[in-house]
């Protein structure tokens, strides 16, 4: 019985779920989001924030778009409304509405990276410290205060050599001695990302990000996204690239003209209100898988435990 069971026509139910869960739009938007905070998630740990931080800032963001519809609509928020449609008590949707400015000191210390809160209590903390006040370099291993008492104090259950090669990938920490180590920085954030880099992100992506939804949500009024995507032999790319810049600034020129020609000529018609329009060209290569050679590769440095 058991072998003619796997030759079973499948019931007309189990068609139906099979056929609504292939058309369930939840399914394809996961997938969708999935593929969008992989590289968001990459932003959040490269700018030393934390998954912690990602989710109460996400919960932040969906109660204050809620309440910006709300207003849109029938000029008042309704809490217990934004409550029933995000999931999120009426309690912290109120204390999110209410907040200005940036969150708690005290909130941030405890949803921050664990590298991160152990750096800062390296720099803080008078056990760990100079005389001056300034991070004293830590045995490993050891009696007193060592950077192993440090991580089992603050790490919350990270291994400490775990925790020292990622402070030690992350250019925050420097191996003195196969026993001593020495802090280099207060906080672990990529050496690339900068304030100008950071708001320029968050401009760019929004605007990116706020005209598809718009597409997505009224077709009919969809503004203009449009991109070509194709192969192209990696000997050419060079080439392609300079192409590209060069053709790119001159199209965005010719659009700056315009948007200003046109300004000029409706002031001088009849003063009007305006609307913010921006125009970005963008590019995106997808970089190629290196493989380590083997002599590169090296090996883990072992730090035995001694008193």
């Amino acid at each position: 019985m058991q072998f003619l069971d796997h030759f079973k026509v499948p019931s007309e139910k189990s068609e139906q779920t099979a056929r609504i869960n292939h058309n369930d739009v939840r399914i394809v938007a996961r997938k969708a989001l999935v593929q969008l905070l992989e590289p968001l998630t990459g932003f959040v740990l490269d700018s030393g924030l934390s998954v912690q931080d990602l989710r109460s800032i996400l919960r932040e963001a969906a109660v204050r778009s809620f309440a910006k519809r709300h207003l849109e609509v029938a000029r008042r928020v309704n809490i217990s409304g934004i409550a029933a449609s995000t999931g999120i008590p009426r309690a912290e949707i109120s204390r999110i509405l209410k907040a200005t400015g940036s969150s708690p000191r005290n909130l941030v210390d405890q949803q921050q990276q664990s590298t991160n809160r152990i750096l800062a209590v390296w720099h803080q903390d008078p056990k760990f410290t100079t005389s001056g006040g300034k991070p004293a370099d830590l045995k490993i291993y050891g009696r007193g205060a060592t950077f192993d008492a440090l991580v089992r104090s603050h790490g919350r259950g990270i291994p400490t050599r775990a925790m020292l090669d990622e402070l030690t990938r992350g250019g925050a920490v420097e191996v003195l001695s196969s026993r001593l180590i020495r802090a280099r920085t207060s906080v672990v954030v990529d050496r690339g990302v900068t304030l100008q880099a950071i708001q320029s992100f968050g401009e760019r992506a929004t605007d990116l990000l706020s005209t598809m939804l718009q597409n997505m949500r009224t077709p009919d009024s969809a503004r203009f996204v449009a991109s070509v995507s194709g192969r192209i032999p990696s000997v050419v790319m060079p080439l392609f690239r300079k192409e590209l810049a060069s053709k790119g600034a001159d199209f965005l020129a010719e659009i700056n003209d315009s948007m200003f020609r046109d300004a000029i000529n409706s002031l001088a018609k009849t003063p009007s209100r305006s609307n913010r329009v921006s125009v970005t060209i963008f590019y995106h290569e997808t970089p190629r898988k290196a493989k380590p050679k083997k002599d590169t590769v090296k090996s883990r440095r072992n730090f035995r435990r001694k008193g």
